[in-house]
Parts: C-alpha cells; sequence; structure tokens
C-alpha cells in the first residue's frame, strides 16, 4: 500500500502548525513540522544572526525530507518554496512530487492581515529571529507572498483559518481524496 502524505502550506501565521496537529490526531498520522525540527536545532546548535538561520532553516529541510522518505506517511507542515521566492527562501518541493502516489494538499487560507497579526502574536524560539522586524515590514513581507503563485500539487484542500476549522469533516474530506488516489 502506498503512503499517505497530507502536506499542509500557507502564508507565515495561517495556521499550518496548529491545523497539522489536528490533522495528525484526526488521521492517525505522526506530525513533521519544520519550525519543531528547526527548534530542536537551535537548541543543539545555538543562536546567531541571518546566515546562521538561514544555514540551520536549510538544516531542517533536509531533515524533514528525510524524516518524511523514512516514515509510513505523515503530516508534513512547512512553508513550501513556490515559484518567485528566493532561492534560500521555504522549503524546496521538488522531493514531494516523487514522494508518494497518495499526496493530499490542504492550504491553510487567510488574509494576509489575519496571518500577520497570528505571526506577531505567536512566540516562537528566539533563534527564529522573529523581533528584528516591526509589524509594518511583517505584514509588507506577508503581503509580497500572498501574490506570489500558490503551491501546485495537484488537488488542494482549501481551510479558512480565519475561522474554527471542523477537522472530523476535513479529516473525512481527506479520506476521501485517498480513496480517489488509489
Amino acid at each position: 500500500m502506498r503512503k499517505l502524505f497530507v502536506v499542509i502550506s500557507g502564508l507565515p501565521g495561517s495556521g499550518k502548525t496548529t491545523l497539522g496537529r489536528q490533522l495528525a490526531l484526526a488521521l492517525g498520522l505522526p506530525l513533521i513540522d519544520k519550525d519543531d525540527i528547526l527548534d530542536a536545532l537551535f537548541e543543539s546548535k545555538g543562536i546567531g544572526d541571518a546566515a546562521w538561520r538561514r544555514a540551520l532553516s536549510r538544516e531542517s529541510d533536509a531533515i524533514l525530507q528525510r524524516e518524511a522518505e523514512s516514515s509510513n506517511g505523515a503530516v508534513l507542515a512547512s512553508f513550501w518554496r513556490v515559484p518567485g521566492m528566493p532561492a534560500d527562501s521555504g522549503t524546496p518541493v521538488d522531493w514531494l512530487r516523487v514522494l508518494s502516489g497518495r499526496i493530499v494538499h490542504v492550504r491553510c487560507v487567510c488574509d494576509p492581515e489575519v496571518a500577520a497579526s497570528r505571526f506577531g502574536q505567536r512566540r516562537r524560539h528566539p533563534g527564529h529571529l522573529d523581533d528584528q522586524s516591526s509589524g509594518a515590514e511583517l505584514l509588507e513581507r506577508i503581503r509580497d507572498v500572498a501574490r506570489l503563485p500558490l503551491l501546485d500539487l495537484g488537488d488542494c484542500i482549501d481551510v479558512n483559518t480565519s475561522e474554527v476549522s471542523d477537522v472530523k469533516d476535513l479529516a473525512r474530506n481527506i479520506r476521501a481524496a485517498m480513496r480517489r488516489l488509489e
């Protein structure tokens, strides 16, 4: 049987990790979240400047890929690279296309203003260097990302993360999409 992967995408602050944790429980799959991996690297290797953060981010991309490839299926949450992004931004996606014939793409959708507000309110590991941008700079960066093409992994289930999601209903929709892929 082919492995199932649920790939969660969306703007920074759109709710990818929150939804990913809920879906992993509902689907009985592990969650492999890039930010969790990156946080562990900050803990083990320390905090540095922006170049250091980018280096650890690329290392966490490689770890995420290895963990996904060695798993029996998982929910994968990250800020994925799309055309128009710098080469050192976002998690590369080419490997996803050969990972499995059963990928269900779930996109967290919300207004850039909502995503920027959430991003500014959350408290992540200091190694992310989130405190180096003003609220206005953050909003402009998220608006810029919102103008880029969407991640294209085939069929996609959009989830309005501005509202509370019915995770059980979403899990049913994902299972139905899985059956269509078999």
